[in-house]
């Protein structure tokens, strides 16, 4: 977990204390099978959570489609939040499901509130992991807006390629925002595989 405040663009060494106190403060890892919705993020959780390893679907309930859909696929080593507890919506829209074997760690929401009164540098911090994950889902969503298919498949393998080497063509479908049979047929057009 050190390792991804490390690389947040706002750390410096005057972090390493604030660091090493929310270090001391998460709790022990939580570790769920492939497949498994993940209870732990309801509506209500406020916490900060932090994916060691394994994928994450992050599953939206359309209120118009039959289906519910992939709004996100969380890699390892993310912190991420139940964007639902954020917005205090009375209608959860978003729950997770493990794409693979994941382990993650909890960081609960009244421990980062009592840190940040300790160590108010804390806040930049989590300003800094925020708009990276706001980064990250602007580039998909400029993905999402490309015409052709597998030029979508192209970005994916070049700006996300640990998600490209781990998805199996429906998950990539979904990712990329087509129908199966739709990228199926931009393979075959283009005699191209997935690997």
């Amino acid at each position: 977990m050190r390792a991804y405040f490390e690389q947040l663009p706002v750390y410096t060494p005057v972090f390493r204390s604030t660091v090493d106190r929310v270090l001391q403060a998460v709790d022990e890892s939580i570790v769920k099978k492939k497949g498994q919705v993940v209870e732990e993020l309801t509506l209500h959780n406020k916490d900060f959570w932090y994916l060691k390893s394994g994928f994450l679907k992050e599953m939206y309930k359309s209120p118009m489609k039959k289906r519910d859909t992939l709004f996100n696929l969380i890699p390892p080593q993310s912190i991420f939040v139940n964007e639902d507890a954020l917005f205090n919506t009375a209608y959860p829209l978003h729950y997770y499901l493990t794409y693979s074997e994941v382990e993650f760690i909890r960081f609960k929401y009244e421990d980062f509130e009592q840190i940040k009164k300790e160590y108010p540098l804390l806040q930049l911090l989590y300003l800094s992991g925020m708009a990276e994950i706001q980064k990250n889902r602007r580039s998909r969503l400029l993905m999402l807006r490309m015409r052709n298919t597998l030029d979508r498949v192209e970005w994916v393998k070049k700006e996300r390629p640990e998600l490209y080497k781990s998805m199996d063509r429906v998950t990539l479908a979904q990712y990329i925002g087509v129908s199966r049979a739709g990228l199926y047929r931009a393979f075959e057009k283009s005699n191209k595989h997935q690997f």
